[in-house]
């Protein structure tokens, strides 16, 4: 039972594209867990043939890392104009480096999360990010569970996410 997260990270990467941005580069989850894994997939699929990795940068999940993540970025290639960030911390993490280093979010650079933490509507500007349906994964995973006790097979479910677009791009 999991939300859709390579499809989730292949609508943001989308919508920026669709907005215009060029250069967009992505802050990790961390690669031992399945959301990690498949949006950092999503984001290699995206960019195809033309991946750089200097526009990737590894974090942990944690806003920490997310500033690390956003500086070495910059560091890197300070054209990027979008940073896809594998949760919300990481990305309100970015936010701040880039408000630091005289970016303007969305205007230089847009950003996006993952997760619709509640500080993401309460951040300045509030965050674009990917809603996971929690209510709903627990109301399946409750089902499932009643099902394994009744004898049935566990079977496997993948939620979709939904892209909520708010001021950060």
């Amino acid at each position: 039972m999991a939300a859709d997260d390579y499809e989730g990270a292949r609508d943001v990467l989308r919508y920026l594209r669709d907005a215009g941005r060029q250069r967009i580069a992505t802050i990790t989850g961390p690669e031992d867990t399945s959301g990690g894994i498949r949006r950092l997939e999503a984001y290699r699929d995206d960019q195809g043939a033309d991946l750089n990795e200097a526009l990737i940068a590894h974090g942990d999940y944690s806003k920490e890392s997310g500033a690390k993540g956003m500086r070495e970025l910059l560091d890197r290639d300070p054209g990027i104009d979008a940073v896809f960030a594998a949760n919300d911390l990481m990305a309100l993490g970015a936010m701040e480096v880039l408000h630091e280093a005289g970016r303007r979010t969305p205007e230089d650079v847009a950003v996006v999360g993952f997760d619709d933490i509640s500080a993401s509507s309460a951040s300045t500007p509030a965050l674009t990010t990917v809603r996971q349906p929690f209510e709903r994964i627990s109301e399946e995973m409750v089902r499932l569970l009643l099902d394994v006790i009744g004898g049935k097979r566990p079977a496997a479910i993948t939620i979709p996410t939904e892209l909520v677009v708010r001021e950060s791009a």
